[in-house]
């Protein structure tokens, strides 16, 4: 059995600066009470400097703080742990602060050290206002008015505090407020949303489409966008036939897909397995008819020159053959990729119509008509126009 002034497992050695205050305790509960208390600020210790750290950090806490009895005997051996010995007092803001020392590196903390520094500047600030004020006040005098001017001025600081505190507080409040006004609201659009059938086959509760109209949508965009793909890979484009040609491209393509759902249907799957796996092959098809007029531009007379063009410059540069073949096979890509985006442009400005020009305001309008040239005037070009042929020629 052990004895009263053993130390209780596991915490022997945060309590052996304190054994002897320890052994004073002669009832279970007080001990109970203790252990209790020692544990959780372990617990919140560990937070701050580490759980390793833990039980260093409050040992010497309690050694400290019972160096700072000056030999007084500790009367409730219960009470001053609870009330004295265990708890952390921080003289500052910081967390890690306990009588002005930092718990994480066991130095002086500089946080105390600023606002002391604040007091005495305070302190001095009020001094220099009485000798400037009152300059002949005997010295006994002079240190109750001082007192008296810090005193009201540190107590309207404190007033000032609490009033920030209470807006900051008002302020927070009305922000949490607000934040779940908008949660609720958000909550509210939410369900509303989730509420609506679908749009495409008017099926309840499906948000607004259901997960069949969104795979067709998506399967329909994706050989949108591998219309205009094989667009390109037809040929130039010309505004007259653009809508045209890319009408038919569309046209075999989806009865490509529309072939393979059929045949899905036919075998008996659902509609939504049959709308995912046309949603698949039209993204395959939109990947394939992309490599397919990338391939053509890669194969065309630009794609060539350039990449004659950069094999030329990188002979001059003494560059072995194959590094010579790799950069010319990277410049004919970068030419093809180049050409494809500007090909897709010009076909779906082609399907699109001309888009009107905005007329903008006055200075705009004036702006324009400026740049236009007189009767019987040569045309000057522009600055941004000369800039570019100077950057041209000096390539």
């Amino acid at each position: 059995m052990p004895l009263r002034w053993s130390l209780p497992r596991g915490l022997e050695r945060v309590l052996s600066p304190v054994w002897s205050e320890w052994a004073r305790i002669g009832h279970a509960g007080g001990r109970h009470r203790v252990r209790a208390a020692v544990r959780a600020e372990l617990v919140r210790l560990g937070g701050i400097v580490g759980l390793e750290q833990a039980p260093v950090v409050l040992a010497e806490r309690l050694e400290r703080r019972l160096a700072a009895q000056c030999g007084q005997p500790v009367r409730d051996p219960v009470g001053w742990l609870l009330g004295r010995g265990l708890p952390q007092r921080a003289e500052c803001y910081a967390t890690g602060c306990d009588d002005r020392v930092r718990m994480e590196t066991g130095l002086v903390c500089p946080s105390c050290e600023l606002l002391i520094e604040d007091r005495r500047a305070l302190r001095h600030q009020v001094a220099r206002a009485v000798t400037e004020e009152l300059p002949r006040l005997e010295p006994e005098a002079f240190r109750a008015e001082v007192e008296a001017r810090l005193g009201r001025e540190v107590a309207r600081q404190a007033a000032a505090a609490a009033v920030r505190w209470e807006q900051a507080a008002g302020e927070r409040a009305r922000r949490e407020e607000a934040w779940a006004r908008r949660r609720e609201e958000r909550a509210a659009a939410e369900a509303e949303l989730a509420a609506r059938a679908c749009t495409g086959c008017g099926v309840p509760e499906a948000g607004g489409l259901c997960l069949t109209c969104s795979q067709r949508r998506a399967a329909r965009q994706s050989l949108e966008q591998a219309a205009q793909f094989a667009t390109v890979a037809v040929g130039p484009v010309d505004a007259p036939g653009a809508a045209a040609r890319l009408a038919g491209c569309l046209a075999l393509l989806e009865a490509e897909a529309g072939q393979t759902g059929r045949r899905l249907r036919g075998e008996g799957l659902p509609e939504a397995v049959v709308a995912w796996q046309v949603r698949e092959l039209a993204e395959q098809i939109c990947g394939r008819e992309r490599a397919r007029a990338l391939q053509v531009l890669l194969d065309g007379p630009q794609a060539r020159v350039e990449s004659e063009r950069v094999a030329l410059i990188e002979r001059m540069r003494r560059r072995e053959e194959p590094e010579v073949r790799a950069a010319a096979g990277e410049a004919a890509r970068r030419c093809a990729e180049a050409l494809l985006a500007h090909r897709l442009g010009e076909v779906r400005a082609a399907v699109q119509g001309p888009v009107r020009e905005r007329s903008g305001g006055w200075r705009e309008r004036m702006a324009r008509c400026a740049d236009l040239p007189l009767e019987g005037e040569a045309p000057v070009p522009s600055a941004r126009v000369a800039e570019g042929s100077g950057a041209v020629s000096a390539a």
